[in-house]
């Protein structure tokens, strides 16, 4: 007699389960990208994921479901890199920030078909409030650590005429500029360039931690702190 071990049975039905639900994920970001939110239907997503129009309805309830699906996924793989970054920094506040900053122009989440899906979803935001809660979620959670190491490097370096909070929202500002730059004029800049000018910024904000890294050379973050 045949016998089945039902937990490894169970596991590979977890795991085909996880794997189609990210292959309908990535064949929405590919439609996205494309398209536009305009132009993807769940006939778009499942041509391109190459499953039946049946396979999207037992996974998400709705096409709205895929989409928030869609952007919390984007959202997580985002937060895990910048997060790890931070971590594998070491203890020091100046090395943690140019890693957050750092990976945000990281090949894994900063590329041109990402960054159409992200700027598709924030211009959806407005009027569909869980974008716009996922995306507070993600922005706050990275606002709070770029906050938090701002405020040690004031403190360690006697910055105390800098308002952090300005701070703050010029790097935020500066991020999602140099995303939206690299989207519309993808042949102007690139990410090597873009971690240069966030870079550039660190060193004019808080000469005493970070040196301007040099346009000539290849640069890390980690050399651009003192």
């Amino acid at each position: 007699m045949l016998r089945v071990d039902n937990k490894k049975s169970g596991s590979s039905r977890t795991a085909t389960r996880q794997a189609r639900r990210r292959q309908l994920i990535n064949a929405t970001i590919d439609s996205i990208s494309k398209r536009g939110f305009s132009g993807t239907t769940l006939k778009t997503v499942t041509k391109g994921a190459k499953l039946s129009h049946g396979v999207v309805n037992f996974h998400f309830d709705s096409k709205e479901d895929l989409y928030i699906e869609t952007l919390g996924f984007l959202a997580d793989e985002h937060y895990a890199c910048w997060h790890e970054a931070m971590l594998d920094a070491g203890p020091d506040a100046a090395p943690q920030l140019a890693a957050i900053i750092c990976a945000d122009f990281d090949r894994k989440v900063c590329t041109p078909k990402k960054l159409s899906v992200w700027f598709a979803f924030w211009g959806q935001a407005k009027y569909r409030p869980n974008y716009l809660q996922m995306r507070q979620r993600c922005d706050d959670e990275r606002a709070v650590e770029i906050e938090r190491l701002c405020k040690e490097i004031v403190a360690e370096g006697s910055y105390g005429q800098l308002d952090v909070a300005s701070v703050v929202r010029s790097i935020e500002a500066l991020v999602d500029g140099l995303w939206l730059k690299m989207l519309l004029y993808p042949k102007e800049i690139s990410r090597e360039a873009a971690t240069f000018d966030c870079l550039s910024y660190l060193a004019q904000v808080f000469p005493r931690h970070f040196s301007r890294p040099d346009p000539n050379n290849s640069f890390s973050c980690s050399l651009v702190t003192r």
